[in-house]
């Protein structure tokens, strides 16, 4: 095995705590205790996302997507994220981007962008400006596949190429955007393939397989340190509806059940059990640990106030979390 038994598990553990985190949304919305609209969930994805993300390095970049609340809740700090999903003063942003801007320089996140596949050219300039810094850090920016149909994502790979940018362009394909099945958005077959009409290569690997997502990222990574861009996609499917409490399902529901089948956390339950990393009281316990965590995360960001009018009305801390080194 590649990777160390201390490795596999904290893998593991963010599967569980994105899981869990979304499942624990799920029910506060049922309690009317937290407001719908603006909660994207991921469940069904854990293996791409948390594969993608465990494959940068110390001082790589990542750009997210909207839908990705239980990652950033397993990189970030839980409760100051959960607080500025909920619009607080606690937050990162004290409470003025939510989830769909938020940003962290110190935790190496990039703003999400509010308008889809917009953020591509944005994270093609970061990477730039760090090539430009002589450093030797990348840029991996997070795609759905809907929006890898947007004019803004073809003219980013193609400026990646162009700039020899340090940039991997991470397109999860769960398969529809919105309520379009992506067959109904493009006759590609392979969404890393469009890499291919602007020079930079592609890949594209099982996306419920989290080891074969970390390997296909880490091996991206580092050709883009080289100053090789490329694509890496990850097929899986998403178990939610688009958003919560803003659409319903459309799909056909076999399609939901045979996604459950190839659930990733079982799929990589099984792999841990078989290397005697993992039993079901360690399960048991992970998931216990996992839930009290999201549940206290909720319950601070429930319990902070929100932006005063003089915080809200202070310019200079509009943009106070995009410090740092790329200031």
């Amino acid at each position: 095995m590649k990777y160390s038994n201390e490795q596999l598990i904290n893998m593991y553990e963010k599967m569980v705590l994105s899981r869990v985190y979304e499942e624990t949304a799920i029910e506060l919305l049922g309690q009317g205790r937290i407001q719908g609209g603006a909660w994207h969930l991921a469940i069904g994805q854990e293996a791409s996302q948390v594969g993608c993300l465990s494959a940068l390095g110390p001082k790589d970049f990542y750009e997210p997507t909207f839908r990705n609340h239980g990652l950033l809740a397993t990189r970030m700090d839980i409760n100051k994220f959960t607080a500025e999903c909920l619009c607080k003063e606690t937050g990162y942003a004290r409470g003025k981007s939510a989830v769909v801007h938020v940003s962290c320089i110190e935790d190496r996140i990039l703003p999400i962008n509010g308008i889809l596949g917009a953020g591509m050219p944005i994270a093609v300039g970061y990477a730039v400006a760090l090539k430009r810094r002589n450093t030797d850090s990348v840029v991996v920016a997070s795609i759905g596949d809907g929006a890898s149909n947007e004019g803004n994502f073809y003219e980013a790979i193609n400026l990646a190429g162009i700039m020899d940018a340090p940039i991997v362009f991470f397109v999860e394909n769960n398969g529809i955007g919105f309520t379009n099945p992506i067959s109904n958005a493009t006759r590609a077959q392979d969404l890393s393939a469009k890499g291919v009409a602007v020079g930079i290569l592609g890949v594209t690997v099982d996306g419920n397989d989290i080891l074969a997502v970390r390997e296909a990222m880490e091996a991206a990574i580092e050709k883009a340190r080289l100053g090789q861009p490329s694509i890496v996609e990850a097929k899986t499917v998403r178990i939610r509806p688009h958003a919560e409490g803003l659409s319903v399902e459309t799909r056909d529901p076999r399609i939901i059940e045979e996604a459950k089948k190839n659930d990733p956390i079982k799929r990589y339950e099984k792999i841990l059990k078989d290397l005697d990393l993992l039993n079901d009281d360690k399960i048991s316990e992970i998931y216990s640990k996992m839930k009290k965590q999201s549940m206290d995360a909720f319950e601070y960001g429930l319990a902070s106030p929100y932006p005063s009018k003089e915080s809200i009305c202070d310019i200079s801390l509009v943009y106070k979390t995009l410090g740092g080194d790329l200031a």
